[in-house]
C-alpha cells in the first residue's frame, strides 16, 4: 500500500495560516497577526490534533517551520504538550529545502527537495502517513504540483 501525503493547517477563514502558539511565535516580515488561536483553546480541536497524530510516521517540513519545530519540540517532550514532542522527536523528518548545505541538527533529519517529485514517491513507499505542519511556502508547492493526499484545515 501507498502511503499518504497529509497537509495539516491551523487557518482562519481570511486565509491566515499559523500554529495556535503565541503572538511571538513567528514574525518574519513582521507579521502582526501571532497568536489568533491561542487565547481560544478547543478540546474538540485538540483531540482532532492529536487524533490525526495517531498515525502520523514522518514529518515533511519547509524549511522555516522545521527551524521554529526544531528550536521547540525537542525541548518539550514532558508535560502537556509530552505526547506531540515525543512523536516529533522519534519520527523522521523531512526538510525541503533547495539548499544543500543546510545544517539539520534535530536527530532523524534529513533534506529533500532536489527533486522533490520523486522524493515524495519515496515518503509514500517508506511511510504510511506523512503530515505536512505549517509550512505554507511548501504547500503551495505541493498543492501546485498535486503531490498530496489530503488537505486538512
Amino acid at each position: 500500500m501507498t502511503g499518504r501525503i497529509i497537509i495539516d493547517l491551523f487557518t482562519t477563514l481570511d486565509g491566515v495560516a499559523q500554529a495556535p502558539g503565541g503572538p511571538e511565535e513567528d514574525t518574519t516580515d513582521s507579521f502582526p497577526f501571532g497568536g489568533w488561536q491561542a487565547g481560544v483553546p478547543d478540546e474538540a480541536v485538540g483531540k482532532w490534533v492529536m487524533d490525526g497524530m495517531s498515525t502520523l510516521d514522518a514529518l515533511l517540513l519547509g524549511r522555516r517551520t522545521y527551524d521554529i519545530f526544531a528550536s521547540y519540540w525537542p525541548h518539550h517532550t514532558t508535560g502537556p504538550e509530552g505526547p506531540i514532542g515525543q512523536l516529533f522527536d522519534r519520527v523522521p523528518k523531512y526538510v525541503a529545502s533547495r539548499d544543500a548545505g543546510i545544517d539539520l541538527d534535530w536527530q532523524g533529519s534529513s533534506r529533500v527537495g532536489a527533486d522533490l517529485p520523486a522524493e515524495i514517491a519515496q515518503l509514500r513507499e517508506n511511510h504510511e502517513d506523512v503530515h505536512v505542519i505549517g509550512s505554507v511556502d511548501l504547500v503551495q508547492t505541493l498543492l501546485a504540483e498535486q503531490l498530496f493526499d489530503e488537505l486538512q484545515l
